[in-house]
């Protein structure tokens, strides 16, 4: 006979399904959850309509171009992200070696940074700390400090991110660079000479003109524009001559300093964007001994930043 006070068991849903609901449910996207945990998004939609099948209620409502969660949805996607931050954590520690030769750093940055500014740099940092390992991400995303195996980022922008502790590390301005072999590249005296030539430039739409605004000369008639939306990438197209870049001084510093670009009009002041680096993490994270190292490190190279 049954004990009156037993409480009935649900079978626990297929876990591989919670998963990928849990990845959908942050990206509100089954094409995003894909790319995340890649595979197709079709195996993504199959595991979503599964797991609704098998708690017997909808989870997302599919809406014209977006999903949007269900009640339920809303409560097991609460419930799931506090489990899976818990089995991520449970993961990391179980898994790390029992005795670490090296203390882990584990830095997210955006792509052209890392690749223009901090690899070039890594090696002193390695030179002046044997006892550390090091692990950089790149990648524009926002790091989730509470999912993300991440112990702190360099970011690019205004300096706003909220419960985190935030340091500036420099400002950034734009500089009109070309490449030492550029052709014609003596015959640029000023701004004015810049009609006959392809202007290159990266996301920021209106850079060129607000450049020219700045310097007091009028925009060419018809320029030519090249648009290289990764700004590692606008570097790289005046290094290989194809026109005259406005490009991100902390990213052509390095190469201007080996000489293989040169700043077309060296009078002229760099014009401030108004974003900078910051070194953003949980300021707990900075009571770790090799987390505090890297930020130190950090901030003394960022002074060439600021010259």
């Amino acid at each position: 006979m049954r004990d009156s006070n037993s409480v009935r068991r649900f079978p626990l849903p297929s876990l591989h399904g919670l998963l990928v609901f849990d990845a959908a449910a942050r990206h509100l996207s089954f094409t995003a959850a894909a790319r995340e945990l890649n595979v197709t998004q079709t195996a993504v939609s199959h595991q979503i309509r599964a797991l609704e099948s098998e708690l017997g209620q909808p989870l997302f409502r599919r809406l014209p171009r977006r999903l949007a969660l269900t009640a339920a949805g809303e409560a097991w996607a609460s419930e799931l992200r506090g489990v899976f931050n818990r089995l991520q954590q449970i993961n990391q520690r179980l898994r790390r070696p029992a005795r670490p030769e090296r203390q882990v750093v584990a830095v997210s940055t955006i792509p052209s940074f890392g690749s223009r500014w901090l690899v070039p740099r890594l090696g002193r940092f390695l030179a002046e700390h044997p006892d550390v390992d090091l692990r950089i991400s790149a990648s524009e995303q926002l790091v989730d400090f509470a999912f993300d195996p991440i112990d702190l980022c360099i970011r690019y922008g205004a300096g706003r991110y909220p419960g985190l502790s935030s340091e500036k590390l420099a400002e950034d301005a734009w500089v009109v660079v070309c490449s030492v072999a550029y052709p014609g590249r003596h015959q640029l005296k000023s701004p004015r000479d810049l009609g006959r030539h392809a202007l290159l430039h990266d996301d920021y739409l209106d850079a060129w003109p607000t450049w020219f605004a700045a310097v007091g000369v009028p925009v060419p008639r018809s320029p030519r524009y090249l648009q290289l939306t990764d700004s590692s990438m606008l570097v790289e197209g005046a290094l290989r001559s194809q026109g005259i870049a406005l490009a991100r001084r902390s990213l052509t510093q390095d190469e201007v300093a080996a000489g293989r670009l040169v700043e077309v009009f060296p009078g002229i002041r760099p014009l401030p964007i108004g974003l900078g680096y910051y070194l953003v993490a949980p300021h707990e994270n900075f009571q770790r001994a090799e987390i505090a190292a890297f930020r130190d490190w950090v901030r003394a190279e960022a002074v060439s930043l600021r010259d």
